[in-house]
């Protein structure tokens, strides 16, 4: 080959990845291809300082997870997370998987399977932990349905990763009247949370944030949403989470599944990046509640507020109970809410009656 050719080559492998919007790879899977799976060299070379520690993959689907990118020398892995885009997907050894980068970290895949030549028909219907679970407070806008009789009345909702938040429709019907139900329900009796009575229970915030949107608070759902999985839940901030009372009912289906089955209490912990809260746990007739000062912490140092989604993901449940947390604000503006005296509390109390 001469030195024009050389050169026309270079050029050629320069433009292509640095100017074009959409590059793509292929792997093959084999080996322990259910752990981990390396990035090709030559797509490493050129782009490692574009792929942050974690990267999005969207499946033919529409459902997106979000996997964490591990270094090993020169070569980079797809690896926190991968084991299960793998289970959910069903993929098997020497199934051909397409890569296509679309900036942002952000990856698109199609899935073949290489004794047929042909896509993985399975992959465009998942169904394995395809159901999310969330949470909200008991009001009808459209939001999640109904389940449990807690003091917040909170909602539970079952959508698959792909469904997206509608305001009104067939959805806000069953909103009302499954919140109706719940309601019954607290009247026939509902979970007594330790230390009601303390001054920590008289504990109250109020908002200091500008009024949000309803596109805003469905923004910050779908958010939430493509990043959640079968092994985690995720819950919209009522008051009664994040104002007052402050505790958090873990939906009754996914606590069942993954919690200890007695009725003991127990510790957990809630961990943000780099900081952790290990707060108390309490079970009662089926139900889990996280309470306690802990959590009144973890609610104030993350200046969580009404509407705001949080994804609890369960990271360990060995010896110690530990919940990944990631928050999606329906206003990127902190504005720290402030205390309310009793006083006015009181105040406001009498006003309402």
């Amino acid at each position: 080959m001469g030195d024009d050719c050389r050169g026309c080559q270079k050029w050629e492998e320069h433009i292509y990845w640095s100017r074009f919007q959409a590059v793509q790879f292929f792997q093959i899977l084999s080996g322990c291809y259910n752990e981990k799976l390396a990035v090709p060299q030559k797509f490493v070379n050129n782009l490692r300082e574009k792929l942050a520690g974690c990267v999005s993959l969207k499946g033919p689907s529409g459902a997106i997870w979000n996997i964490g990118l591990t270094a090993c020398g020169e070569k980079l892995y797809f690896q926190r997370g991968w084991k299960e885009f793998v289970e959910e997907h069903s993929l098997q050894e020497n199934d051909v998987l397409i890569f296509k980068y679309n900036g942002g970290s952000q990856f698109d895949v199609l899935m073949f399977d290489q004794q047929s030549c042909c896509e993985k028909e399975a992959s465009y219907f998942i169904r394995k932990c395809g159901h999310q679970e969330l949470i909200n407070g008991g009001k009808a806008n459209g939001n999640p349905t109904p389940e449990t009789n807690s003091e917040s009345s909170v909602e539970v909702i079952r959508a698959t990763k792909r469904k997206k938040p509608t305001k009104g429709g067939a959805l806000a019907q069953t909103s009302v009247k499954q919140g109706t139900q719940a309601k019954r329900g607290a009247r026939k009796g509902s979970m007594i949370l330790p230390g009601k009575s303390s001054s920590a229970s008289r504990f109250q915030l109020k908002s200091n944030r500008r009024p949000v949107t309803e596109e805003e608070k469905g923004n910050a759902i779908q958010m939430a949403s493509a990043v959640a999985s079968c092994y985690g839940f995720v819950a919209i901030m009522t008051p009664g989470n994040v104002y007052r009372g402050f505790f958090l009912t873990i939906p009754a289906d996914w606590a069942r599944k993954y919690l200890p089955t007695t009725e003991k209490n127990f510790d957990l912990t809630l961990r943000v990046k780099e900081n952790a809260w290990t707060t108390r746990c309490y079970q009662k007739q089926g139900h889990a509640v996280v309470t306690g000062t802990a959590y009144r912490n973890f609610v104030l140092e993350n200046n969580l507020e009404e509407f705001d989604v949080c994804v609890f993901r369960l990271a360990s449940r060995s010896d110690d109970i530990v919940f990944d947390v990631s928050i999606f604000r329906v206003v990127e503006e902190v504005v720290p809410p402030s205390r309310v005296t009793q006083a006015v509390s009181s105040r406001c109390y009498k006003q309402r009656k």
